[in-house]
């Protein structure tokens, strides 16, 4: 069975593509799991991660990007194809494939909407109908949402199973938690056919220096509703890390950050991490 799942957080600058890109080239490279990242973010984060400049724009000008698949649907045009769209083993990755997004999911994103009117499916089901034809090839899609609970994100919250908060251990990060959870489960109410749970909280940027990290993270591990959610282990900031999209790669196999003093301590966290991310997903499918 397929695992689809949503990383999210309201707040920009959290490291949730970090986590997304790294957890699944783990899965892919490590443990020969097929995985689709499926970027809906219109910064292109993770499209930028796992591929060049080059290679985005090129998709771009093929009209092969999620942009195109919304667009297609708002002006009745038929140039996006999902088997065309999804690029097999990038960053070099057997087992490890993209589904891009495009800088110009900004120009239409309000537009959305618009698309249960001109068509015969509901504007939050547009992702889980091209993703209905290919999901079986994959163990896992993991899907990198805007920093928002807009029509985009409604997207991949609708095909979700389950989804993951990476968040910062600060006074912000903390109040935005709980709106998350809020308006996911409003979601959930009045979309019966949605069936997403949280998965995991797990923290990124951590600087064991602050007492203001180490107070938020003990206040959140004793939250009785995330207590046995929160991830134990947490992904600090480190130079490895910040500096492996310059190669257009996940960690696990960017030169630049290999060439770091602390890449084999940081790889190993994010191998730990995607164990953790494991063990959790499948005590939820128990």
């Amino acid at each position: 069975m397929t695992k689809i799942v949503s990383f999210i957080n309201l707040k920009g600058g959290v490291g949730k593509t970090t986590v997304t890109v790294n957890i699944a080239s783990i899965l892919a490279q490590k443990y020969g799991y097929k995985v689709l990242v499926v970027d809906l973010d219109p910064q292109t984060n993770a499209t930028v991660s796992l591929i060049s400049q080059e290679h985005w724009q090129e998709r771009s000008r093929a009209k092969q990007t999620l942009y195109d698949m919304f667009y297609d649907l708002l002006n009745n045009e038929k140039n996006f194809n999902i088997n065309s769209a999804i690029l097999k083993n990038v960053s070099d990755i057997d087992n490890l494939a993209l589904l891009p997004s495009s800088l110009d999911l900004v120009q239409i994103q309000d537009n959305i909407p618009e698309i249960s009117n001109k068509e015969y499916i509901n504007f939050v089901d547009v992702l889980a109908n091209q993703l209905e034809r290919v999901k079986a090839q994959y163990d896992y899609i993991l899907i990198d949402c805007p920093p928002n609970l807009g029509a985009i994100t409604l997207n991949g919250i609708n095909i979700s199973d389950y989804y993951i908060i990476p968040t910062v251990p600060d006074i912000l990060s903390k109040i935005g938690i709980n709106l998350i959870l809020n308006r996911i489960d409003q979601f959930v109410e009045k979309k019966h056919s949605c069936n997403i749970k949280l998965a995991g909280l797990i923290f990124t940027k951590v600087d064991a220096r602050t007492n203001l990290h180490a107070s938020t993270k003990r206040e959140l591990r004793d939250t009785e509703e995330l207590e046995a959610l929160v991830f134990e282990n947490e992904m600090p900031t480190r130079i490895s890390i910040a500096e492996a999209p310059v190669d257009s790669r996940p960690h696990v196999n960017s030169s630049t950050a290999r060439s770091k003093s602390d890449y084999r301590a940081t790889h190993q966290l994010i191998v730990d991490i995607t164990d953790e991310f494991i063990e959790k997903i499948e005590a939820m499918e128990e």
